[in-house]
């Protein structure tokens, strides 16, 4: 990546859960990443029906799974212990996960887009 143009981009639970909620109109016109925790809070909703799995389903199927490995692993500790404000675990790991990936992390959570950290380059859909 040159740092002038982003061809690829990290999302979060919150840009993925809004535009399922229709809250978002699309997801970004880039190469999209998910972590693999953002997954797993996806799936993990309380209740979820078949047809919300379905469109879970559909919304991922264009988009790439990160999984955790050393890397990510590492970096998603030194976001959780030095970043301002320091996250929970799950954001230090999406966090990492864009970090790792030199891809702006997408998102509308407002601890996320304060997130100050050396790589993270957090924004607004």
């Amino acid at each position: 990546m040159n740092g002038l143009i982003d061809d690829k981009a990290v999302l979060d639970s919150c840009t993925c859960m809004n535009v399922l909620n229709k809250k978002l109109s699309a997801l970004p016109k880039m190469e999209c990443f998910i972590s693999v925790v953002t997954r797993m809070e996806l799936y993990a909703k309380p209740d979820l029906t078949a047809a919300e799995s379905t469109q879970i389903d559909q919304l991922l199927s264009g988009i790439t799974v990160i999984p955790l490995d050393d890397t990510i692993e590492r970096t998603a500790t030194a976001v959780r212990r030095f970043g301002k404000p320091r996250p929970n675990l799950p954001d230090a790991i999406v966090a990492a996960t864009a970090v790792v990936l030199d891809a702006p992390l997408i998102t509308q959570d407002d601890a996320m887009l304060k997130l100050q950290f050396p790589g993270v380059r957090s924004r607004l859909p």
